[in-house]
């Protein structure tokens, strides 16, 4: 007699998560899923005839293989949303008392954390919650624990227990899904038919749920605990005893206890977050905000502006070695400015003529990028830009590649820093365009994420308070650094938003001469300026929304440790 079955992983993970299921079955479901994912892609055409659904992941070679599942089926859950929902998940954004976190980890007492993905994220935050007291193991592929990959050896030389999905997904209370982005759909749905009834799937980052559409078992609740920094900082700040600025979220539709706050709160303690300020937000408001930040002021901006900073100081006479590390290390010090003070701290730290410069040229690249950030925005909101990048994704990611290749051979990367010194005041002083560039790009960014409902906490963080922690990167290995070390997501926004921006800043920068870039702009250290006008632009640097509400979280962040600067 045949059966019809119902071949969406939701729903064969109902069929595998009762205590009779056992690994045979749980594996032959598991293959129907992605015979079925792959017959679907290959009726749309999204596979092209002979092409393996099990391909191996483009991204470099420490990357995991990865699954091409269903993407027939990725449905924007977004765009599935009532316009009133749409608004309501956006505007979430709670700032949280510390008192709200005085249970600690009690919500993860007693039970068994297995974490999947042992990168940078996965790594670190695993030591945290090992140390806070939780019991952490990691759940890999085992191709990756044979071959003995990278995952594989930062797990098992930090003394973690180590084994594959089945041998340790059916006995998990909470699996933290750390794995890449582009990874996450055939990770979740290899994992979730192998999940106890009752069990909590997290995230760190929520595009697999809002963008790719996931759909997650019923009886599963889902949760994210989303820092916001690189995994080595995450690492850092704890060992200081503090903590990184976190986000936390429940998703609406995978809450059936009611327990996903509690477990998400002391997620959240385990990693050192509480310490240093969380948000009670939403996996819609995180990836809206997070896509729009990673793309424009942190890494797009700072990319285009390293590439035409440079070329334009070389074609005027300056050495190449100077303005290769002015610019590598330039970005690092004067964010590091922003980070403590904000923009007013940071414009601070110049004179007054080239504060009064420095804004009037932010505000020229205000005019000239708006519509630019304004589209990225759009395309983030209606899923233009997700659906565009994963249609890469399933081209094997040749615009991702081909426009790192095109990086690679920029002629800032390719200029090593000279060996020259340059004191600390001078990256500012000889950098005005750069600080003006920096400016503009948080606010454009921080104003484009408000206009469409974000709240000021959300944009803050996603704007200002991430890009420090972006440029120390580039201060370590350039733009490569800066590229390996954010997502991929994050790396194919960067390169759009490069590739517009550079040709948008055309004219703008045929203006340009080396008095705002590679020069002291007051050569003659004559401070004398227009009372009124320096008024006029204190206040209006001091009174932008984004100084505004840092000012107020910035008070959270008093421990934050001082950054090197100019490579010291």
């Amino acid at each position: 007699q045949p059966v019809r079955l119902d071949l969406r992983p939701s729903r064969l993970s109902s069929v595998v998560s009762e205590p009779g299921a056992n690994n045979t079955m749980r594996s032959i479901v598991l293959a129907l899923a992605m015979f079925a994912a792959g017959a679907a892609a290959f009726q749309r055409g999204a596979l092209p005839a002979g092409r393996p659904v099990l391909a191996a992941s483009s991204r470099r070679a420490r990357a995991a293989p990865a699954v091409t599942m269903a993407t027939a089926e990725r449905v924007n859950y977004y765009n599935t949303l009532s316009q009133a929902q749409k608004l309501d998940q956006l505007a979430r954004c709670r700032f949280m008392d510390r008192g709200e976190f005085a249970d600690g980890i009690s919500a993860l007492d007693g039970k068994k954390v297995v974490i999947v993905g042992c990168g940078a994220q996965g790594l670190n935050q695993g030591l945290n919650m090992r140390d806070s007291g939780c019991d952490v193991s990691y759940a890999l592929r085992q191709s990756a624990i044979d071959a003995k990959r990278q995952s594989y050896l930062n797990a098992q030389e930090n003394g973690f227990e180590v084994g594959t999905y089945e041998d340790l997904i059916p006995g998990a209370d909470v699996v933290l899904n750390l794995t890449p982005d582009k990874q996450h759909t055939s990770v979740v749905s290899a994992i979730m038919p192998l999940m106890k009834k009752g069990a909590t799937l997290a995230y760190s980052h929520g595009f697999n749920i809002v963008e790719e559409g996931m759909q997650v078992r019923e009886d599963l609740t889902v949760i994210m605990v989303a820092p916001k920094c690189p995994g080595t900082e995450v690492r850092e700040e704890y060992k200081r005893g503090f903590g990184v600025p976190t986000l936390i979220a429940v998703h609406p539709v995978n809450d059936p206890k009611g327990e996903g706050l509690a477990q998400a709160k002391a997620y959240a303690a385990a990693t050192g977050g509480d310490r240093a300020g969380v948000l009670e937000s939403s996996f819609v408001a995180e990836v809206k905000s997070d896509l729009m930040g990673e793309q424009t002021i942190l890494c797009g901006m700072l990319q285009t502006g390293a590439v035409l900073n440079f070329d334009k100081m070389v074609a005027k006479g300056i050495d190449p070695g100077y303005a290769s590390k002015l610019i590598q290390f330039g970005w690092e010090t004067i964010t590091e400015a922003l980070k403590h003070g904000g923009i007013t701290g940071m414009m601070d730290r110049l004179d007054n003529p080239s504060k009064i410069k420095a804004f009037d040229l932010s505000e020229e690249l205000k005019e000239i990028m708006r519509p630019l950030y304004k589209k990225h925005q759009d395309d983030i909101i209606t899923g233009h830009f997700s659906s565009t990048m994963m249609a890469d994704w399933d081209n094997d990611d040749e615009n991702l590649l081909k426009w790192r290749a095109e990086t690679a051979e920029t002629n800032f990367e390719k200029e090593p820093a000279g060996d020259v010194d340059i004191p600390e005041q001078e990256y500012f002083d000889n950098a005005v365009l750069m600080v003006a560039m920096v400016k503009a790009g948080v606010e454009l960014a921080f104003e484009a994420m408000v206009d469409v409902g974000m709240k000021p906490e959300s944009a803050y963080y996603e704007s200002l308070h991430e890009t420090p922690l972006i440029a120390n990167t580039i201060a370590r290995k350039k733009l490569f650094e800066m590229n390996s070390v954010i997502s991929d997501t994050a790396e194919y926004g960067c390169y759009l938003y490069d590739q517009a921006c550079k040709p948008l800043l055309g004219d703008f920068m045929s203006k340009i001469d080396v008095d705002v870039i590679g020069t002291k702009y007051n050569a003659d250290g004559y401070n004398g300026v227009d009372n009124r006008q320096l008024n006029a632009v204190n206040e209006a640097i001091r009174s932008h929304p984004v100084e505004v509400v840092g000012k107020k979280l910035r008070g959270y962040m008093t421990a934050m440790e001082k950054i090197s600067v100019g490579g010291q």
